[in-house]
């Protein structure tokens, strides 16, 4: 799953979970996107090994000509582990040639030239995922983000909406927009997202962090 992303604001917890990473970094995405019945073998050859030993096990099926698009998929999400999101973006783009709808690699590849500040190839990416699914709502969250660094407000909160519409319940949302109240120093109204996201996504990266924001702000900014 998705991957989930907010916006980069030094003074809040933020994340960067990518969709379908194997392990228990990727335990939270894995609720977003259910991998899908032929990824099942490589992913479970893949599983409680750590992300050099991924590297080097799908760079030898890639070396050996035996690469699938999940192959590339994995090898992008094993990279970003690394600390190589040059490299993952690389490998996410192979797998989006050699399957242009599939999803997964779409939005991951976004969320890598987010990552590296390429924003007009991320919307420009982001926009090709909502184009496959434009009833998922963490694909206009994600491009809400990607608008947020460029410090597009307006439109950033347009999208947040967006996702919101879709899905009342969408974490990534909810997390983001506490984040775009938070920094306009609208505490109170980022507590009213925040306290969402910690119930609905008690268990995860997203629900950490709005716990972690939520005990700042009700300590130290609000009277």
């Amino acid at each position: 799953m998705l991957r989930m992303r907010v916006p980069t604001v030094a003074r809040w917890a933020v994340t960067l979970v990518l969709v379908g990473m194997v392990g228990v970094a990727g335990a939270a995405a894995k609720k977003n996107v259910a991998p899908k019945a032929e990824d099942d073998p490589l992913r479970s050859q893949l599983e409680n090994k750590s992300p050099q030993e991924r590297i080097d096990f799908l760079q030898a099926l890639v070396d050996d000509g035996k690469a699938t698009k999940e192959t590339w998929f994995q090898l992008g999400n094993a990279q970003y582990e690394a600390g190589q999101p040059a490299r993952a973006a690389d490998a996410f783009q192979q797998a989006v040639a050699v399957d242009s709808t599939y999803f997964k690699a779409v939005i991951n590849l976004g969320l890598m030239f987010d990552e590296q500040q390429l924003y007009p190839k991320a919307i420009e990416i982001f926009e090709q995922a909502s184009r496959l699914q434009p009833e998922n709502p963490d694909v206009w969250s994600h491009m809400g983000n990607t608008y947020y660094a460029q410090k597009d407000f307006p439109k950033a909160m347009e999208l947040y909406q967006k996702s919101l519409q879709l899905n009342p319940k969408a974490t990534h949302a909810l997390y983001s927009m506490g984040v775009a109240f938070a920094d306009a120093g609208m505490f109170r109204e980022a507590v009213k997202y925040w306290d969402q996201v910690a119930v609905l996504d008690a268990q995860g990266e997203l629900g950490k962090n709005a716990k972690e924001n939520l005990e700042l702000v009700k300590k130290y900014l609000i009277p």
